[in-house]
């Protein structure tokens, strides 16, 4: 092979390599990208919002524990002040995106089902979840453009909104969001006697171990009760909170049954 053939053959492959360099650069960027796009959990926390990006297939609603607790009489009973019954209390999402709500309003002695009723600006009721027992989740729904409100059928107190955009969805990313204690609890068991391990610590481990990312977290404290030790509802065990914002692109079915485990695991009992 002659110089010029050697130096064209060089040249030819320096530049094949720098497009595949290049194209995984731009494709890693837009996976950072995207991730930047879904609101990190400190905005979703003061806010009561998350705008989500088209790269979401799937959002899943967290009913959050002791959301029958009214706020007019009973706010200290709430894990939190913010996005008390529903994470998050109003979410925007792309045409296409469908919803899914998870009831993770634990039972103690007195069990707690959830049925929420969509309703559209009329107040017709265009979707409802169905009855969930603890733990359990809705089906999927996908709902047209326009701007939905969501009340619980027997506690009419918790309420939040749902807007879809006409921007359309492109992806299958299932997003959410979760609450944990901040910390170990000093008790961890029920009233059975069964141990549930769920703190920050438990779940940085096991949420990666289920295939879910944890996107961003924000730590917080509730300790508005004027007459319980620690000045906490003590079955929250905790007065000090983090909310998780999870993502994975693992079939919905499987992410589910997934998180369905990690509730029951947690010590909001």
């Amino acid at each position: 092979m002659n110089q010029y053939y050697r130096i064209t053959l060089i040249i030819s492959m320096y530049a094949f390599l720098t497009i595949i360099l290049m194209n995984l650069s731009n494709r890693s960027f837009g996976i950072e990208q995207q991730e930047l796009e879904i609101p990190q959990a400190k905005s979703v926390y003061d806010t009561e919002t998350m705008h989500l990006p088209r790269s979401v297939g799937y959002f899943i609603i967290l009913i959050a524990n002791e959301a029958h607790e009214d706020w007019s009489n009973e706010k200290h009973k709430l894990l939190t002040d913010h996005n008390s019954y529903f994470v998050p209390s109003h979410i925007i999402i792309p045409k296409g995106t469908a919803i899914v709500f998870l009831n993770a309003d634990a039972p103690w002695n007195t069990p707690h089902p959830h049925t929420i009723n969509i309703k559209d600006n009329s107040g017709k009721v265009i979707h409802t979840s169905g009855k969930m027992e603890y733990a359990n989740s809705s089906d999927s729904k996908v709902l047209p453009v326009g701007t939905y409100s969501i009340t619980d059928t027997e506690y009419e107190w918790m309420k939040g909104t749902i807007s879809v955009s006409d921007e359309t969805s492109t992806g299958k990313e299932i997003v959410g969001g979760f609450y944990s204690p901040t910390n170990q609890v000093l008790n961890n068991l029920d009233n059975d006697g069964t141990m549930h391990p769920g703190w920050l610590g438990y779940y940085e481990s096991e949420f990666p171990k289920n295939g879910f990312n944890i996107l961003s977290k924000y730590d917080f404290n509730y300790n508005t009760c004027s007459y319980c030790e620690g000045k906490f509802w003590p079955d929250n065990k905790s007065g000090d909170h983090t909310l998780i914002i999870f993502g994975t692109n693992q079939p919905l079915s499987e992410a589910i049954v997934k998180l369905q485990k990690l509730v029951k695991d947690n010590v909001y009992i």
